[in-house]
């Protein structure tokens, strides 16, 4: 039968916590981003709207000349 090493065991756990640490921190990282993106996005779309609409208002008064 196969000795368990408890040590051995202790160090893979160890290695395990720290990936998950490292990994969670990663997620975080990019959900930060992520949602800073997806804000940056909301304010592009809100601007090229009123754009629109300028062009539009330009558009219904030159044709009204």
């Amino acid at each position: 039968m196969n000795q368990f090493d408890l040590a051995e065991f202790e160090a893979q756990i160890h290695e395990l916590l720290t990936a998950y640490q490292r990994l969670q921190s990663d997620y975080d990282t990019l959900k930060a981003a992520h949602e800073a993106e997806a804000q940056r996005n909301r304010e592009i779309r809100e601007r090229l709207s009123g754009v629109i609409e300028r062009i539009r208002a330009l558009e219904a008064e030159a044709g009204k000349v």
